[in-house]
């Protein structure tokens, strides 16, 4: 999701929201640059290093201010933790459930970070220019995350690849849902998206794969499955089908890296079920 507000064009200026225009150019302008001063900086070290600057700015100000201050540990704990989850422990550390779910004492302690990427979300929405989703081959649809009815018509599955949201219920309900918790701009567990792919490769209905912005974390899995089965050549032709349909899709290194590991897993899940396969007759 953080791409959106990367790349996307510049607002033009509005008298009625004037300040909000001018700040979401001006952070928008400084992201760019920050990107370019160390472009091997991968962007999940990069949020999980901004995540603890936050967090360590939060608990100075509680420890200096003090009072009512004292509040701001609750975020700053918070953050510190989804820190870590960039930086080294990964997205179980949301404590998101392969239901769409989250576990009670991880919404209670993070809720602070998810609020905040409810919000972001809803800026995503208010602010974005594209439609929330787009078909990329036919069955096969790329987007945001959704409402229920903003999904495609007759979707018989869908694949979750946030870490950050809980998935509405009428999304899950009436459908297969699978669930692949990865933080925005991290690499995914390898096996568990080859494992949740063996499941959405032989699937004939109409899938539905998400993110939060639909353009990262999503595209990255339908590269998979394009190339999987045998829409696109390699993921050089995936992305370019993906850009046709969704313009600012894009693949950091570490996603790429990442596809091409999950492809090489699944032609081992292949080949070994192939061999099961002969040898039982």
């Amino acid at each position: 999701m953080v791409w959106f507000f990367i790349e996307k064009r510049p607002y033009p200026y509005d008298e009625k929201a004037g300040s909000m225009y001018r700040l979401a150019n001006l952070a928008r302008a400084q992201l760019r640059q920050l990107m370019s001063i160390r472009p091997v900086l991968t962007l999940h070290l990069a949020m999980g290093s901004a995540f603890l600057c936050i967090a360590a700015a939060l608990g100075l100000v509680s420890s200096w201010v003090g009072g009512r201050a004292w509040f701001l540990v609750w975020p700053a704990s918070a953050l510190v933790l989804v820190g870590l989850g960039y930086l080294r422990l990964g997205s179980w550390v949301t404590g998101k459930r392969q239901d769409g779910t989250f576990t009670w004492h991880a919404a209670l302690l993070l809720m602070p970070y998810l609020a905040a990427a409810e919000l972001a979300w809803y800026a995503v929405r208010v602010l974005g220019q594209d439609e929330p989703w787009r078909e990329v081959a036919r069955g096969l649809y790329l987007g945001r995350r959704v409402q229920h009815w903003e999904l495609p018509a007759r979707v018989g599955l869908v694949l979750d690849m946030t870490a950050e949201f809980v998935e509405p219920v009428e999304v899950r309900s009436g459908r297969i849902y699978l669930c692949v918790p990865t933080l925005d701009g991290a690499p995914p567990d390898v096996e568990r998206l080859a494992q949740a792919l063996t499941r959405v490769l032989p699937f004939e209905g109409n899938v539905y794969v998400h993110c939060a912005a639909g353009y990262g974390r999503s595209a990255m899995a339908m590269a998979v499955l394009l190339v999987g089965r045998g829409i696109a050549r390699d993921l050089d032709h995936a992305i370019e089908l993906m850009q046709r349909e969704r313009a600012r899709v894009r693949l950091r290194t570490t996603q790429r890296r990442s596809a091409e590991r999950v492809l090489a897993r699944l032609r081992e899940l292949s080949a070994s079920a192939a061999r099961r396969t002969e040898q039982s007759t």
